[in-house]
């Protein structure tokens, strides 16, 4: 006990105590501070995550919106509409990456320290960093539904939802924007099953969203019901398209015999087609109509269309100039181009920050790419013919003969098709008919089934010389290829 007093005397003792109390007292502050900092920096972290999540669901329902208008309208289309449309894609580019450099510096310095404190204290780890591959599987699920590619954009969600554990919200997500696929891939059952199956879980964050798209979804049935009834293609055609069926809106366009095309028809055609990813066929009737209809409101409107594809909906820096000069020197419409340019630095900050991104994670890109879109199978040659055995004809003298008809040209040569094209529908028919080997019959994911001449395939797209012209469809909504009969297919 002497040392004690002696302590007591020197003031050591009360030096030891004070400075305990200072440590412990510190060490709890330090804790508490450093807990609240990581909570703060994991609220902020799911706040950025819902905040994406909120963003591409008010995407989702800008295009629901704009489809309903555009019903109402008639099939017209109108400057405000394509303002709205030019906004919502702005959000879209946005959100189709997920934004991990919006994090602060200091917050992701500190995250490995505070993931420490969260093994301790039980609490979910903080994710920053390295994209995980389930995020990368969703954003270019996103991407490509955000380019109207629907059927590689269902593939994405498909195994977003198949492959990877997920909370209820994660998965929630995933269904509404698959189910939206899947509705403009004309698959209505399939769609309504997604969002039903998220409007019933009262307590989720995206069940109003997916009860406000089935309620969307099967208006869209009652009207296309309706729409089968009408008798000419197309009335029939520009109804399917008021009504988004844009595939079955292409089909009935198609049956409209060419001499009586008219510009609706033609416009509505490239609009459809460019709601369905076949981007370049619709620029290609836009620039039709712009070339040779001048400031007529179909010409006009052609070239918004080209505009919003090349800043917007696309990244096509040659064909947004074509169509801002095209504003200028045919359609004048340097109003319209005003009301929208002020957004194009953005789109193509945001476009430029994306092919960025897109390098700097190539081989990660690569291998989800891979993981949503399977390998075509490869194409098998046509079986070659066998050359009749020559004889030694016998000598009599040979009857007269008839001339015969020069034989039909081979549409499986890249430049014949493309001369070909030309072609009324009635002699394109004649001339795959008359084929010398079988012509190919395409069934694809969303039920439609092309028949023609296949002359020409790279690893992503077939291209078919077909009744409806030279058409480029992407491999990967090919379900079927088949060797049919032209005469039997063709009648």
């Amino acid at each position: 006990m002497q040392w004690v007093l002696k302590a007591r005397g020197t003031g050591v003792l009360s030096a030891l105590i004070m400075g305990t109390a200072t440590v412990t007292l510190a060490a709890t502050l330090l804790t508490t501070v450093t807990r609240l900092r990581m909570h703060e920096v994991r609220d902020s972290l799911l706040a950025n995550s819902e905040k994406s999540e909120d963003l591409r669901n008010l995407t989702l329902l800008s295009r629901v919106s704009l489809i309903n208008q555009r019903a109402m309208a008639g099939g017209r289309e109108s400057a405000s509409a394509y303002k709205q449309e030019a906004e919502s894609a702005l959000i879209a580019i946005r959100q189709s990456r997920r934004q991990d450099r919006e994090i602060p510096v200091l917050d992701r310095a500190t995250v490995p320290l505070l993931n420490g404190f969260n093994r301790l204290m039980g609490l979910p780890r903080l994710k920053v960093g390295k994209t995980p591959e389930q995020d990368l599987v969703l954003d270019l699920a996103f991407q490509f539904e955000s380019y109207r590619e629907y059927a590689k954009a269902a593939r994405g969600y498909d195994v977003f939802i198949g492959e990877f554990k997920l909370t209820d919200d994660e998965r929630d997500f995933a269904l509404l924007h698959r189910g939206f696929c899947r509705a403009m891939l004309n698959q209505f059952d399939g769609a309504l099953a997604d969002f039903e199956s998220v409007a019933v879980r009262k307590n989720s964050r995206n069940a109003e969203v997916a009860s406000r798209l089935a309620s969307f979804l099967k208006t869209l049935q009652a009207r296309i019901r309706f729409i089968e009834s009408v008798a000419d293609p197309a009335k029939r055609g520009e109804l399917y398209y008021n009504a988004a069926a844009y595939l079955k809106a292409i089909e009935n366009f198609s049956r409209v015999d060419k001499n009586k095309q008219n510009d609706k028809i033609r416009f509505l055609t490239a609009r459809a087609l460019e709601e369905t990813g076949n981007k370049d066929q619709a620029v290609a009737i836009y620039r039709q109509l712009v070339s040779t209809k001048g400031n007529s409101a179909f010409a006009v409107n052609a070239n918004r269309r080209m505009y919003l594809l090349g800043t917007f909906l696309g990244n096509d820096a040659s064909l947004a100039r074509e169509s801002k000069k095209n504003s200028e020197t045919v359609v004048k419409d340097k109003e319209f181009m005003s009301t929208v340019t002020h957004l194009e630095k953005s789109a193509t900050k945001l476009h430029e920050e994306a092919a960025k991104d897109e390098q700097a994670k190539s081989a990660e890109m690569a291998s989800v790419q891979k993981l949503v879109l399977p390998e075509a199978p490869p194409v098998q040659p046509a079986a070659k013919q066998a050359e009749p055995e020559q004889k030694i004809p016998e000598v009599v003298n040979p009857p007269v003969k008839k001339s015969e008809p020069p034989a039909a040209p081979n549409l499986r040569n890249e430049k014949v098709a493309k001369q070909a094209e030309k072609l009324t529908e009635q002699k394109k028919q004649q001339l795959i008919k008359k084929q010398a080997q079988k012509i190919d019959k395409l069934t694809m994911a969303d039920g439609n089934v092309f028949y023609g001449v296949i002359y020409k395939e790279d690893a992503q797209r077939v291209f078919l010389y077909s009744v409806l012209g030279n058409l480029e469809l992407d491999k990967s909504n090919i379900t079927k290829r088949e060797k049919v009969e032209g005469n039997r297919a063709l009648k």
